[in-house]
């Protein structure tokens, strides 16, 4: 493998701003996925099929793909944060 002193430089600061990225703030790859959702409340219109809508963060742990809900008070934050993370990433 070669010296990093003989990548060209634009691949040298990119590695280094992505360096600087995966050091000072947390990292997750993942997808944000909207699914639809049972309450389980008996008389709530989601027993009649209406579903309620619901945030998850999909994630790949190993070979299997796990799911995380966003509660409803994180949405905002997490909606605002994934034009940047979605950059970032590529």
């Amino acid at each position: 493998m070669r010296p990093r002193s003989h990548l060209p430089d634009p691949e040298r600061r990119a590695r280094s701003r992505l360096a600087q990225i995966l050091h000072d703030q947390p990292f997750l790859c993942g997808s944000l996925v909207t699914m639809q959702r049972t309450c389980g409340k008996p008389g709530c219109k989601c027993t009649r099929g209406e579903l309620h809508p619901g945030l998850y963060l999909a994630l790949r742990v190993g070979k299997k793909r796990k799911m995380i809900h966003v509660p409803q008070t994180m949405e905002q934050t997490i909606r605002q944060w994934w034009p940047i993370i979605r950059k970032l990433g590529g």
